[in-house]
C-alpha cells in the first residue's frame, strides 16, 4: 500500500472517530472519554493516540452537527431554543457528590441562574451567562470555557462571552488568589461587579434540594427580557427619528 493511500485511510478513520465522538458529546458525553469510546466503536479495537482526533476536531464536529438527528447545528427554533438544548444535555454530566451535593451540572446551572436572577432580574446578558457558563463541560472537560464560547458562537453577545470567559478569574479574585496585575485588569473592567456576582452565585450553587427555576422557566425569562429590550430599543429609535424630524422643520 502506498503512503498516500495509507494516509488517506488514517484521515478517514480519524474523521469517522471525530464524528462518532461528536454524537456522544451531543448526547451529554465527555469529550475526553468519548474520543476513546468512539475509537473502539469505529475501529473495533485499539487506536494509537496520535491517530485519534483532537478535542478541537471533535468540537468542530459538534458545532457542524454532522449528525442530522442530533447535531447541534441542526437544532430548531430561535436562539433561546438552541441555547436550551445545549444546556439541557448538562443533566447527563455528573459531579462528585461530596463536592457538589446539588446533583448534576444542569441542577448546578439552574441554581446559579436563580441566584443571579434574584440580584439582577433585568440583565438579560448576565442571566444568559449564568445559564450557559458550564455548557463546555459536556463537550471538553479539559477546556470547557473555550468549548462553551465556541459552540455557542453568535447565540450570545460579546458581553455574555466576556462574562463566561472571565468567570474563573473572578472566582480567583473572590478567593484572594489572583495576582496584582490580573486583579487590576479585572477591577478596571466596566462589568467587574457583574462577573464578581456571577462567580459568587456559582460558588454558592451547591445546595441539595434547592428550589431553583426549571430550564423552561429560565428560557421564558430570557425570552421575555429580550422582547422587552427590543421594544425599548424600537421606542428609542422612534423617539430619535421624531426628534430629528422636528429639528429639520
Amino acid at each position: 500500500m502506498s503512503d498516500e493511500l495509507r494516509d488517506a485511510g488514517a484521515d478517514k478513520l480519524r474523521q469517522r472517530i471525530a464524528e462518532e465522538a461528536a454524537r456522544m458529546v451531543a448526547k451529554g458525553g465527555d469529550s475526553t472519554k468519548s474520543r476513546f469510546r468512539a475509537a473502539r466503536r469505529v475501529a473495533r479495537g485499539w487506536v494509537p493516540e496520535e491517530q485519534l482526533p483532537s478535542h478541537d476536531e471533535i468540537r468542530r464536529e459538534v458545532t457542524r452537527g454532522s449528525d442530522p438527528a442530533g447535531g447541534l447545528a441542526h437544532l430548531a427554533g430561535d436562539r433561546f431554543d438552541r441555547i436550551a438544548e445545549l444546556v439541557r444535555v448538562l443533566e447527563n454530566v455528573k459531579q462528585d457528590p461530596l463536592k457538589h451535593p446539588e446533583g448534576d451540572v444542569l441542577e448546578h446551572t439552574l441554581q446559579v441562574f436563580d441566584r443571579v436572577h434574584e440580584e439582577r432580574p433585568f440583565d438579560e446578558e448576565l442571566l444568559t451567562a449564568a445559564l450557559v457558563h458550564d455548557v463546555g463541560r459536556a463537550i471538553d472537560r479539559t477546556n470547557p470555557v473555550a468549548s462553551c464560547v465556541s459552540v455557542l458562537g453568535d447565540l450570545i453577545t460579546e458581553r455574555t462571552r466576556w462574562l463566561v470567559e472571565s468567570l474563573e478569574v473572578a472566582a480567583a479574585h473572590g478567593n484572594h488568589t489572583l495576582g496584582a496585575r490580573a486583579r487590576q485588569r479585572l477591577e478596571s473592567h466596566p462589568d467587574f461587579l457583574d462577573v464578581l456576582l456571577l462567580a459568587e452565585c456559582d460558588r454558592k450553587a451547591c445546595i441539595r434540594g434547592y428550589d431553583a427555576v426549571s430550564l423552561d422557566e429560565a428560557i421564558a425569562i430570557l425570552r421575555r427580557l429580550a422582547l422587552e429590550n427590543d421594544a425599548d430599543e424600537a421606542a428609542d429609535e422612534a423617539a430619535d427619528e421624531a426628534a430629528d424630524e422636528a429639528a429639520d422643520e
